[in-house]
Parts: C-alpha cells; structure tokens; sequence
C-alpha cells in the first residue's frame, strides 16, 4: 500500500518531467504570439506588480496558513493568485490590448520568480530535498502560463467563454497545491494519488490551453498604423482615480 508520503515523491517526480515537458510547448505557443505584437515597456511594470500582487496574496492567505487549513488554504491560493496576476487590468486599463495581454503575462512571471527564489531560500535552508528546486523551476513557469492562458481568455472571447481561462488556472492552481497539502492535512496515501491524479491530468492539458489562449489573443495584434504607445505613455493618460482600489 502506498503511503501519502511515497505517493507525493512519485507526484513530484511527475511535475518535473510532465510539468517541465507541458510548460515548454505551452511557452512556445505564448512566446510566438509575443512576438506577433509591438515592443513595449512591460518589464518595469510587471516586476512591481508581480511583487505587489505576491504581497496581496500572502496577506489574504495568511488566516489560513496560520489556522492550517491546508485544503483550504490550496483553493484559495489558487483563486488569489490567479486573480492577482490581473493587477495590469486595473492599473492599465487605458492601454492597448495587447500591451495588457503582455503585462498581465509578465506579472505572473515575475511573481513566480520572486515565490521561487524565496522558496528556493526555504529549501536549502530547511536541508530539504535538492530535487524540489526543479519543482519549484517547473511552478515558475506554470504561473507565467496560467497567466496567459487567464488574459488570452479574457481578451480573446467574448460572454461567458471569457472566464473559461481564469477558471482553469485557478483549478490547475489549486489542484497543483492540493496533494502536498492533503499529505499535511492527513489524508491516506489513496486520496493524495487521486488527487495527484487530476492534477497531472490538468498538466496535461495545459499546453493546449495555452495554444488556445494564444490563438484567440490573434485579434489583438494592432493593426498597420494603427497607435502603439509604451506602457509608461498609456500610463501617464490615466487619470488618479482609474489606479485607486
């Protein structure tokens, strides 16, 4: 019979290889549409709200963290973390479409490097297995993705269809922190495999999304002529009150 603990050293395993595997062709897609759209100014930016958005999430956590709700405190990361990398919305709602699609992207990546590096820290620190840093490289990457796959959605289709992004990478979030935190939370060895499960089969059908999310970013590609002003530009146009919660 396997133990929680077995089952999580096979999951973890998986999210290298699968995960790593599942990320690369979803960054493919993601980088070509990138590079279908004008230069912009969106590394300043996305790095100050990534960090912004890594502090909001930490704050609306934390009850959870210290209650030790962990299948709780899974949901919510996901929900939270998802909806933080949207921050460029709000803060440059006046910019080209395309240039949020960017932001939006560049924020969850910043804000997967930063929680990495800070778990990487942890890890050493705690003498913790050296094979969890390829994990934590593998959720670098899936936060950028999950971000694009949430703003391609979004951007690209219209109606309910547009929430069908941020509701996959909430529950690829969540389900991805669900079988670690399920093993804290004292479930059997059975249903952290169940749940090691669903998750990988969300990784698996990642890439697609993000194909998908890329394709229906297409229709933000500005035209020929038409105005395509930096980020700081846009920026500078909008007034105090679009930038205030």
């Amino acid at each position: 019979m396997l133990t929680p603990e077995k089952v999580i050293g096979y999951y973890f395993g998986i999210v290298t290889l699968v995960g790593g595997i599942s990320v690369l062709l979803a960054v493919k897609y993601t980088l070509q549409r990138w590079r279908s759209f004008p230069e912009s100014g969106w590394r300043v930016q996305s790095f100050a709200l990534g960090v912004l958005g890594l502090i909001m999430a930490s704050i609306l956590e934390a009850p959870l963290l210290f209650l030790k709700t962990w299948i709780a405190l899974a949901f919510a990361a996901g929900i939270i973390e998802e909806s933080v990398k949207l921050l460029p919305m709000k803060f440059f709602g006046r910019s080209p479409e395309w240039e949020k699609w960017k932001l939006v992207i560049g924020t969850g990546l910043f804000l997967g490097i930063v929680e990495g590096i800070m778990y990487t820290a942890g890890i050493f620190a705690l003498n913790q297995e050296p094979y969890l840093v390829a994990v934590r490289v593998v959720l670098m990457g899936l936060h950028t993705i999950w971000a694009a796959v949430s703003i391609g959605f979004l951007l690209g289709e219209t109606g309910w269809k547009r929430l069908a992004g941020l509701a996959f990478s909430m529950a690829a979030h969540a389900l991805y922190d669900l079988p670690p935190l399920a093993v804290a939370d004292g479930y059997s060895g059975t249903v952290v495999a169940y749940l090691a499960g669903l998750s990988t089969g969300f990784l698996l059908v990642t890439p697609l999304m993000a194909k998908k999310a890329a394709e229906l970013a297409e229709k933000l590609v500005p035209e020929e002529g038409e105005e395509t002003g930096e980020v700081g530009e846009n920026a500078e146009k909008t007034e105090e009150s679009d930038v205030i919660f």
